[in-house]
């Protein structure tokens, strides 16, 4: 039983390894397989066990000090500063996680096979009973009505989907990480609610379906002059027209009266590591939280290095009218990016509808013109980063070696306006 003691002795060395323990079982078990596969070797690092054990040891000398103490040397008690910050640069940890995923990742015979290209084709990184294309008997058509067959579509994953009401907005329940020592924090998302609806993810979903489809011809246009056989087209029929390309459909949906805004925005990014407290009466607070890493740069007086909030980005498309993005008051939302799930393509976007989630533009709205020729580019980079991933057998799609989310979108915007607004990751 712990009682209070001296806060430099074994009180705080028992606190600080148990932490260190509980924040390494945190991060493996939140990030899932593919994160957990790409910290196990990170924690054997020097740099990132240091960083944890920082972490821990400051905690624990707060608890030690602060709770454990009997209160006479209260005098002593220190005010702790740290970033909490990994101590390496963004590239650093993509290096250790790409070797990981070559080295060692999991053998899953379903998957293995998979190519980021045929990924493409089938419109998603989904597979099994839960993807749109679930091939066989039930192949997705080949030309795809939007009129006639979006909503049976979006009916048929409905059914498929287990404990399905199509207006909730809520998140999974969150789980307590450990009652004894962290008494109240959680993992998760708390009482927070989505910006939309299940039936919305859904919808959008689909959508992104169909335009990865599309992005998937410009592959197949590309070896028109091979003497393999050739695959036919994916098109999509929109307000009578046929479309062979995303921005084809992104045309017909204007011109059968749907407004599209298309412009990069960014977010700050905590990679799943959500946290929150559940209160007294039962409800969650939840705590904003950041991925702090290094940038390489160091302030010459002291040589103290500088750290940055890691950031989401993309290419946010928002879409709203008759067919598309009708059901809620928010529009509906895409984002193209290269994603560490292994792709890169348009993705869903709904998001935690909260204040300090809202994303920041970097540049103006684009303009119509402007809007067609981005979209176009961004299949032209879908096509272009998953060939390279699947002819290079590249770890997550090329995630971190082709670049980070945020490159995919900037090179657009770069393409677009002859300047970029956001943090360089590539």
């Amino acid at each position: 039983q712990l009682s209070p003691a001296d806060p430099n002795g074994f009180n705080q060395l028992f606190l600080q390894k148990e932490l260190e323990i509980i924040l390494g079982e945190m991060l493996l078990k939140n990030f899932g397989m593919t994160y957990g596969a790409a910290l196990l070797p990170l924690l054997g690092v020097g740099s990132v066990a240091g960083a944890i054990g920082g972490m821990a040891n400051k905690i624990s000398k707060y608890f030690a000090k602060c709770i454990l103490s009997s209160g006479a040397e209260e005098e002593d008690a220190e005010m702790v500063h740290d970033p909490l910050a990994l101590d390496m640069s963004l590239m650093e940890l993509i290096s250790f996680v790409n070797i990981n995923q070559k080295m060692n990742s999991p053998d899953n015979s379903d998957l293995s096979h998979v190519t980021p290209l045929e990924y493409l084709r089938r419109g998603e990184s989904g597979y099994g009973d839960m993807a749109y294309d679930l091939g066989g008997d039930e192949d997705f058509p080949n030309v795809f009505d939007v009129e006639k067959e979006f909503a049976v579509y979006v009916h048929k994953m409905e059914s498929r989907t287990p404990d399905y009401d199509p207006d909730d907005r809520s998140f999974p329940p969150p789980t307590e990480i450990n009652g004894r020592l962290l008494p109240g924090l959680y993992l998760g998302k708390g009482d927070l609610k989505c910006t939309h609806t299940r039936r919305e993810g859904i919808e959008h979903r689909l959508l992104c379906v169909l335009l990865n489809k599309l992005s998937y011809n410009y592959y197949l246009l590309s070896k028109q002059g091979d003497n393999n056989d050739k695959e036919e087209l994916f098109k999509v029929v929109c307000n009578s027209t046929t479309c062979s390309s995303p921005e084809q459909l992104i045309q017909a949906l204007v011109d059968c009266g749907h407004q599209v805004e298309v412009c990069p925005r960014v977010i700050l990014t905590n990679f799943g590591m959500q946290l929150c407290v559940k209160e007294d009466d039962g409800s969650f607070s939840y705590i904003p939280t950041a991925v702090m890493l290094r940038t390489g740069i160091e302030r010459t007086s002291d040589s103290k290095p500088t750290y940055f909030a890691a950031p989401h980005g993309g290419m946010d498309i928002n879409i709203s009218g008759p067919l598309i993005g009708s059901r809620g008051p928010r529009p509906c939302w895409i984002q193209f990016y290269v994603a560490i799930g292994g792709l890169t393509c348009f993705h869903p976007d709904e998001d935690i509808d909260c204040p300090w989630a809202a994303k920041t533009s970097l540049s103006e709205i684009y303009s119509h013109d402007d809007a067609i020729r981005a979209v176009r580019m961004c299949a032209v980079i879908a096509v272009t980063f998953n060939r390279i991933a699947t002819e290079l057998n590249l770890p997550f799609g090329g995630y971190g070696v082709l670049g980070m989310c945020n490159d995919s979108a900037t090179l657009i915007d770069f393409a677009i306006r002859g300047k970029v607004s956001s943090y360089p990751l590539l």
